[in-house]
């Protein structure tokens, strides 16, 4: 399922959790669009709350909560990278199934991390897995900890018109959740046969689309409070 070629955007510009979410979206359409998958890797400024598309909002008190794009559980941030990983219709990562996708995603990043001293395995199937906090609900293909067997690492996903959007979310030591980091370009190396960086004739467009989306969408009570 290996890409030909990930455009890398390599910007991490300090926005709330609502702009990290549009701006997840808005190159996701630019995925779509153009035809190019695009990686970035983020941080957040502070302690955030994120839950899936169809999730009921969790009234956290002492949280921003802002409703995801994709699906899957609650995931709290602030001590993982986050990144976004998107796939044009037209790869074979995006015609494959989820589950397949999930765990090439993985297996990139268990061997990419593993080249860098974190030693993890993939959660396998173990029948039903009730829905909850991300890092307390592993699913198969997560990743796990070789000793302890906690979960680092869980994403999700969701396909439109063809092409895929996975964000995905690594709890490291704090050296390693930084932009360049050295895994990240070793991730990348096994996701692709190269990278080159975002186009910069793009990036502007991918901004204005995702502040619009910030305020009319992220930022919405209707949004993050609809059921």
């Amino acid at each position: 399922m290996k890409l030909h070629t990930l455009y890398r955007w390599k910007e991490n510009p300090p926005g709330d959790s609502a702009f990290q979410m549009a701006l997840d979206e808005a190159l996701f359409h630019f995925t779509r669009e153009s035809g190019l998958p695009v990686i970035r890797y983020y941080t957040w400024e502070s302690p955030a709350l994120t839950f899936g598309y169809s999730e009921a909002h969790p009234h956290s008190e002492t949280e921003e909560a802002v409703r995801r794009y994709t699906g899957g559980g609650r995931v709290e941030h602030g001590e993982d990278l986050t990144f976004l990983l998107t796939l044009p219709a037209d790869t074979p990562a995006a015609r494959g199934s989820a589950a397949e996708r999930y765990r090439w995603i993985h297996e990139a990043l268990k061997e990419a991390l593993g080249e860098v001293g974190v030693r993890l395995f993939l959660e396998g199937d173990a029948g039903q897995h009730p829905a909850g906090p991300c890092f307390q609900t592993p699913v198969p293909s997560d990743l796990m900890a070789i000793g302890t067997g906690e979960k680092i690492g869980g994403g999700a996903q969701r396909r439109s018109r063809g092409s895929v959007i996975h964000q995905g979310s690594i709890r490291l030591a704090r050296e390693l959740r930084t932009n360049h980091a050295p895994w990240t370009a070793l991730l990348e190396r096994k996701l692709s046969e190269g990278t080159e960086s975002f186009p910069e004739t793009a990036k502007q467009k991918v901004i204005d689309h995702a502040e619009e989306l910030a305020a009319t969408r992220y930022r919405s009570p209707e949004w993050n409070h609809r059921r």
